[in-house]
């Protein structure tokens, strides 16, 4: 990988990078791709229908990008401490501006100016795609060897931990580039399983039916049976808390402030309007809630997950 793009990269809030040609990976991808398949099969994707509306796409980087030929991967850190103080809680990563947009702006900037000051840049064509296209993001962030996929499903990085946003760019030339995926340091530790509350997670496997970070972000409507959403009104993190990968990455950070929109008062929330509620989760990653899938969350973790 060219030194000036990772440089580059490095400045714009991305300390870990790598890139790995496609046609070096097809049938290590082609694995992961069928994996995915046989879980949207079986219906492990709940009702968040682009995935299965997006399979063909992710399973066929051509169709997202025509003549891919190579794809570098990129992870951005959030703040990993908790935000909440154990009785409303939200998920970390949403504790900022929406990260779509702050990583869309930032990689497209860093491409631009690898174009402009790097012969290896000339004549290259890209597309970032960050969570919003039919990507197999944790995939290529782990055949670009930035790290490995836990089994909470969730890409580890040995320093980072899964406190990570990851960025995907498709280019059109090849790098010489080989897949680099790290060793799985997982090993017998299973903490992360034990520590979903609802049985969503086996091992490498999960359940998003029952996962209480789609139940609050993902699930329109009301809920068809009883769940302790443990706090929550906004994602989940338990199953990253218990990651000594990510105990580490606490230890080494301080914390951060909620930001203005994870409003912490109860009592203020029940009492918010519509269009408060939009104000307030206006450029943040909070507005894949709708409002009355947000009061639902609230009314739920209020009665103690009870239906009635």
């Amino acid at each position: 990988m060219d030194p000036r793009l990772t440089e580059i990269l490095q400045a714009e809030g991305f300390p870990v990078s790598g890139i790995v040609d496609v046609a070096a990976v097809r049938e290590e991808y082609a694995l992961h791709a069928d994996r995915y398949g046989k879980w949207v099969a079986d219906g492990k994707h709940g009702e968040m229908g682009y995935l299965s509306r997006g399979l063909d796409r992710r399973l066929n980087p051509e169709l997202v990008f025509p003549g891919v030929k190579s794809v570098l991967a990129v992870l951005r850190p959030y703040p990993p401490h908790p935000v909440g103080d154990g009785g409303l809680r939200y998920a970390r990563y949403l504790n900022g501006p929406d990260y779509h947009e702050v990583i869309q702006t930032a990689l497209t900037r860093s491409m631009e100016r690898w174009k402009s000051e790097s012969v290896e840049g000339d004549g290259l064509e890209y597309k970032v795609c960050v969570d919003t296209s039919a990507v197999l993001e944790r995939t290529w962030a782990l055949l670009a060897g930035l790290g490995w996929i836990g089994k909470n499903t969730l890409l580890i990085h040995p320093q980072l931990g899964s406190y990570v946003f990851i960025g995907v760019v498709f280019l059109n030339r090849e790098f010489g580039a080989r897949p680099a995926p790290l060793k799985d340091y997982c090993g017998p530790c299973e903490r992360c399983l034990s520590a979903c509350p609802v049985g969503a997670l086996e091992s490498h496997d999960l359940d998003s039916r029952k996962c209480i970070s789609y139940l609050t972000l993902e699930k329109r409507g009301p809920f068809e049976k009883p769940v302790d959403l443990h706090g929550y009104v906004a994602g989940c993190d338990l199953c990253q808390e218990v990651c000594p990968y990510n105990t580490k990455a606490v230890r080494r950070t301080g914390p951060v402030p909620p930001a203005p929109h994870l409003v912490l008062d109860e009592e203020e929330l029940l009492l918010e309007s519509e269009s408060g509620y939009r104000d307030r989760i206006k450029g943040s990653a909070l507005s894949r809630v709708k409002f009355p899938d947000f009061k639902r969350n609230l009314a739920f973790r209020r009665n103690g997950g009870s239906t009635e």
